[in-house]
């Protein structure tokens, strides 16, 4: 089904000389987010939605078939990562500028975007014009963060913010982060291992990094805390 549908996107016709429309692919597993978007971006004069894809695999054939100006990626995929995707992307299409739109805390997703190449990051609840501006913005070459988190990367940059000063959640490295926000969604270890295509002895070892780093005692605790971590995230992402 995924490749009747990418099938579909990749059929139409590349972008003719005379058109002055910048061509988006859309990267997101759920439909009525893409068909939302789709609207709203196809609704503009210089802006059309080449394609859209639902995982990994399906947004870089996406890219190197429909050659967008531009990629909207969610974070959250089935069974992969955005963060992940963003690199791979970044690799076989260096030119292609990302924007991340997720429901995640930019807070503690942004400037982990940013450092995977990322050109921008905005949340999914601000409105569309906040979208469209965005991407306008990336689209000429330009960053598009919130005002927070450039004063955040500034500091970074600047040293004024140590390592030290981060908060407990923001030292875990990507996957550690990954790893968690799994749990929290009620995976087991063996399922966290096959869909990272990762061992279970290495999930293993990023429970007892998590452990360490957040300062949690026990299994129990880091169930309850990712847990706790998952419904924060929805409930106020």
């Amino acid at each position: 089904m995924e490749k009747a549908h990418l099938k579909a996107n990749a059929s139409r016709p590349a972008r003719s000389v005379k058109s002055s429309k910048a061509r988006v692919l859309l990267v997101d597993d759920h439909p009525i987010v893409r068909e939302g978007l789709t609207r709203v971006i196809n609704a503009e004069a210089d802006l059309c939605v080449c394609g859209q894809a639902v995982s990994h695999h399906a947004a870089l054939e996406a890219a190197a078939s429909l050659q967008p100006d531009v990629a909207v990626v969610d974070i959250s995929l089935e069974g992969s990562h955005g963060l992940e995707l963003l690199k791979d992307l970044q690799i076989q299409h260096p030119r292609l500028p990302v924007l991340i739109l997720s429901m995640h805390d930019e807070m503690l997703y942004a400037e982990r975007a940013l450092r995977a190449g990322a050109k921008g990051y905005l949340m999914k609840r601000e409105p569309p014009e906040r979208l469209l501006a965005a991407i306008r913005k990336v689209l000429k070459g330009d960053l598009s963060f919130s005002d927070d988190i450039t004063s955040r990367i500034i500091n970074l940059l600047s040293g004024t913010r140590g390592p030290n000063q981060a908060l407990p959640i923001e030292r875990l490295s990507d996957r550690e982060l990954q790893v968690l926000e799994r749990i929290g969604q009620g995976h087991s270890t063996r399922q966290i291992a096959a869909t990272l295509c990762v061992s279970i002895k290495t999930v293993q070892a990023h429970r007892e990094h998590i452990k360490e780093k957040l300062e949690i005692k026990d299994g129990t605790a880091l169930t309850r805390f990712a847990v706790h971590w998952v419904e924060s995230e929805l409930r106020f992402g």
